[in-house]
């Protein structure tokens, strides 16, 4: 009777530590490599989600994957897919009116000289503008709100950007670190 309970009990740690190493291996942030590990709960869609991919596109990387997934089968993710592409780094264009200057313009549109500057690289000297120049205006920052169940590689996904963009522009240094009610700066 010892010896089957002892067998049980060592059977049980072993299920227990397997299953905890196998959440350990779940990859961070939204990227996948070319396969993946299902996690216990785990999705097809919810794959698809994490990976950039569509549930139509796991099906045809992988032949013969049934609607049924479990915890430690692998599956491949398909190469190729493209992100849409980020959009402009400038919110449209302004014609230099007479009496114009930078600090003007940028009190105008809400945005600051600095700004105004990094959208146009061919403006060497900020005093030096002049009148019919055309000017790109920095975009206005975009901010979203976390909902429950998103990962700033879902969030860039879904914003043409990337998670090291988001990180940067919002001093995160772990990208696993959002939560529900955050407000985010995407632009």
């Amino acid at each position: 009777m010892k010896t089957r309970s002892l067998v049980r009990f060592v059977l049980v740690a072993a299920v227990l530590l397997a299953s905890f190493a196998t959440v350990g291996s779940a990859r961070a942030g939204g990227y996948c490599g070319p396969t993946y590990m299902v996690q216990w709960g785990d999705t097809l869609s919810r794959i698809a989600s994490i990976c950039g991919t569509t549930v139509q596109d796991l099906y045809s990387a992988n032949p013969g994957l049934g609607s049924i997934i479990y915890a430690g089968q692998v599956i491949n993710i398909p190469t190729g897919y493209a992100p849409p592409p980020p959009p402009p780094s400038y919110g449209g264009t302004y014609t230099v009116q007479y009496g114009d200057t930078l600090r003007i313009i940028a009190a105008r549109y809400g945005t600051t000289v600095n700004d105004i500057l990094a959208a146009n690289p061919q403006i060497w000297n900020a005093n030096l503008i002049y009148v019919g120049q055309v000017i790109n205006l920095p975009a206005r920052p975009v901010y979203y709100t976390v909902q429950w169940g998103d990962t700033l590689f879902k969030i860039a996904v879904r914003y043409g950007t990337t998670v090291a963009s988001l990180q940067s522009l919002n001093g995160l240094w772990n990208p696993n670190w959002i939560y529900a009610g955050q407000v985010l700066r995407i632009y």
